[in-house]
């Protein structure tokens, strides 16, 4: 099995090597920290499993679903993001991937995630297969997906913090650009989901994860 990483932070990269050895020992794993880099590799390599975070250098939001398909149209893709689930799963799901998995999962549910796709099957946590179930049975799908698909990488981003409390400067250092970058993330990401504050905005995300 050839399985290539693509996730910018070292610690994370060799956390995931050690979890694929004790599950996959005949594994051979590829790892890069860039979205261009991971197509590259793409290009070069036929891998059976794609684990991609998608808060990535050089990412392009749920657009990477149709680009990796383009270039390895059998691969396999687990998503492993520290975005919230609730939130992100069905509409990457619905997109092309084979499972999405959080960061804040426990080993062994990494291991769970793992073995159900590498079987040809779905992975989400018990959490969002609830929202799925009721998604399904109210025919909302639609609702679910539009609003977050229409977000660039960064608007996901800044919407992130902003419902996780953080202030426009604290955004600001978080990712590295100015106060007014921010603010201009701000009024592209309550235009596209017809809000007017951070509060409506919290309030938004919030019956998102109802359906």
């Amino acid at each position: 099995m050839k399985i290539l990483i693509v996730e910018d932070h070292p610690l994370i990269r060799m956390g995931l090597k050690l979890l694929i050895s004790e599950s996959e020992s005949k594994a051979t794993v590829t790892q890069c920290d860039t979205f261009p880099e991971g197509l590259i590799l793409l290009d070069q390599e036929r891998f059976d499993l794609l684990i991609l975070d998608i808060d990535i250098p050089g990412g392009e939001n749920i657009k990477m679903m149709n680009m990796i398909r383009n270039k390895q149209p059998d691969i396999i893709i687990l998503i492993h993001s520290g975005y919230d689930e609730q939130v992100y799963a069905l509409p990457y799901i619905k997109a092309g991937a084979n499972g999405f998995l959080s960061k804040q999962a426990s080993h062994d549910e990494f291991k769970a995630a793992l073995k159900a796709v590498m079987s040809k099957g779905k992975y989400v946590s018990y959490q969002v297969q609830q929202i799925l179930l009721n998604t399904i049975k109210d025919n909302n799908f639609g609702k679910v997906m539009n609003p977050i698909t229409s977000l660039s990488p960064n608007e996901m981003r800044v919407m992130q913090l902003l419902t996780e409390g953080k202030w426009t400067k604290e955004i600001a250092a978080i990712m590295n650009v100015k106060e007014n970058t921010v603010s201009t993330y701000k009024r592209r990401i309550f235009n596209k989901l017809d809000v007017v504050d951070s509060i409506e905005l919290s309030k938004k995300v919030s019956l998102l994860k109802q359906f």
